[in-house]
């Protein structure tokens, strides 16, 4: 970062307020990064967890009759004679009530809470099945009978959080867009500033390469200490947003992480938005001082 300067770039506005508009883009493009790839890690997460399942639902029965009892055998009886069925077990009432608890606070889950039973169904690896025709199978057996294709649903989900992806990709580019056009902004009125002193440089012999270094330098330090800055305030906000959703939605919300990959693809904003910066820089001087006579 040392260079010494025949151009006063210190005394220019754009040493004080470019670092805070590309800390701001770096900002937002944290933000923007740090969001699209926590909603693929749950992604990932839950297709590991939901592809190839099922869940059936069963209507809670008459507690004298020994409840949902019945059914539940009836439901696993079609369940396990299905062709691709590699297993069904009936869900713990401790886990749906560990479900549920997020939702009734500090009380917990009443005890006369008519709760419907859950059977977990997992499908063979590749197996292929219908079902609608299941779905009606059972409701014939077990009246009310639900069943939920997670795979179905899994699809649906991600095809939003792929979207949620393309916008935030979206707004990464037009970050780095809106960076590049400030940085030749910037450029361009340093050239107009240093002009005298850029022609005087030519006179004495100095190479258009030795001119736009000085440029070089000077964006890269600009961009650089912006990109730091606005990845420090997103590190914060991050933070921050991890700790007010482990308070506030603890088990209700899905648990989004950021991994050593992610951490280190946020890590590299700074650089990249120095290197912007940098190459922006020298391709606008370039052209311009081959324009000048």
């Amino acid at each position: 970062m040392a260079q010494k300067y025949d151009l006063f770039f210190r005394q220019a506005a754009s040493g004080r307020f470019v670092p805070l508009i590309i800390g701001a883009m770096v900002y937002l493009a944290a933000l923007a990064l740090a969001g699209s790839m926590a909603i693929g890690q749950v992604i990932e997460t839950w297709s590991e967890d939901l592809r190839g399942t099922l869940t059936v639902q069963i209507p809670a029965g008459d507690p004298a009759a020994g409840g949902a009892s019945a059914q539940i055998n009836s439901a696993l009886s079609i369940l396990l004679e299905t062709p691709g069925v590699d297993w069904a077990e009936p869900v713990p009432v401790d886990d749906i009530n560990s479900l549920l608890r997020p939702w009734f606070g500090e009380a917990g889950v009443p005890d006369d809470l008519p709760l419907p039973a859950l059977i977990e169904v997992q499908l063979l690896p590749g197996a292929e099945l219908d079902a609608a025709k299941l779905g009606q199978h059972l409701d014939q057996a077990v009246p009310d009978a639900i069943l939920f294709d997670n795979g179905a649903w899994l699809q649906h989900l991600v095809r939003f959080a792929r979207s949620v992806q393309w916008v935030a990709g979206i707004v990464v580019a037009l970050v780095g867009g809106t960076a590049i056009a400030i940085i030749v902004f910037a450029t361009r009125a340093g050239l107009s500033v240093h002009r005298r002193t850029i022609e005087l440089l030519h006179t004495i012999g100095a190479k258009d390469g030795y001119i736009a270094r000085q440029f070089q330098y000077h964006s890269l330090r600009l961009g650089f200490a912006g990109g730091i800055l606005g990845l420090a305030i997103a590190t914060v906000t991050l933070i921050v947003l991890a700790i007010l959703a482990e308070q506030a939605g603890a088990g209700m919300l899905p648990k989004m992480s950021l991994t050593w990959e992610h951490l280190i693809v946020l890590g590299i904003l700074p650089v990249a938005s120095a290197l912007i910066a940098t190459l922006t820089a020298r391709a606008i001087v370039m052209r311009a001082l081959r324009e000048m006579p």
